[in-house]
């Protein structure tokens, strides 16, 4: 299936999803076109996480502006409107965002620059301590704000807006791995769909936090409460699975 629809084809409301990368493209494109053919799904592949992303001055940017302009960016880019937006989602991996700083740990003798485990970042010196601590605070600040913003005001209209987030990333929610290499992630996201028995709706369901029987505000609340407390950005989870229910209730 080609990356990006041809915006002719366009005949219904649209909805924007914004990704860190194109794995989460594969796993989760084939599916929503297929179970809610009401919706046309369009993914933003940022190749980049925009909450950890500094401005050129090396200045923290204001968050909210630059989804903003992503949204913007995309729109422009593909001949939309923002009328023709039902919603917008973003997806983030939550890469131990939440961790205090002492479970950011210097051991020497790790192979990579950073390594994720069950309960800290490991990193092989003082300075990469301070970089990822720091990462961490601004992801951390970057996703409350974020989880706390219900839409955008695009082109003078309101565009509904939610963050969901894998953690510690997509590759520890699917595959069981925290540490995977990023050349070998797509051919492996490939070959998880292709030997998946289960739908992925299905398949993630077990990694939600949160009790499945609660009403969908609350379960995204909770889930987020849950990511934010000790190392649970760090443990095996995921609140996309309400992403499926949000758009049954909303965009179907």
């Amino acid at each position: 299936m080609p990356l990006e629809k041809q915006v002719s084809s366009v005949t219904r409301k649209v909805l924007l999803i914004i990704v860190e990368g194109q794995t989460e493209q594969i796993v989760l494109e084939d599916y929503l076109d297929e179970h809610f053919a009401n919706s046309t799904i369009r993914f933003d592949v940022q190749r980049e996480d925009i909450l950890t992303k500094w401005d050129a001055n090396k200045r923290i940017p204001n968050i909210k502006n630059s989804v903003t302009r992503v949204i913007q960016n995309y729109l422009q880019k593909y001949k939309f409107l923002a009328k023709d937006l039902t919603a917008v989602v973003h997806i983030t991996d939550a890469d131990g965002c939440f961790i205090d700083p002492e479970f950011v740990k210097v051991k020497e003798d790790i192979e990579q620059k950073l390594y994720y485990t069950e309960d800290s970042i490991l990193v092989k010196n003082e300075k990469r301590k301070e970089q990822i601590e720091q990462r961490n605070e601004m992801k951390a600040n970057n996703a409350k704000i974020l989880v706390a913003n219900d839409h955008f005001s695009i082109q003078r209209l309101r565009i509904p807006y939610q963050l969901f987030y894998f953690s510690t990333n997509l590759e520890h929610v699917l595959w069981n791995e925290r540490n995977e290499i990023a050349t070998e992630k797509v051919q492996k996201a490939d070959e998880f769909m292709d030997n998946l028995s289960s739908s992925i709706e299905e398949f993630l369901k077990d990694y939600l936090p949160v009790n499945a029987e609660l009403p969908y505000k609350e379960k995204m609340k909770m889930s987020w409460s849950f990511l934010m407390e000790g190392c649970n950005s760090l443990q095996r989870g995921t609140n996309v699975p309400l992403l499926f229910e949000m758009i049954k209730s909303d965009v179907q």
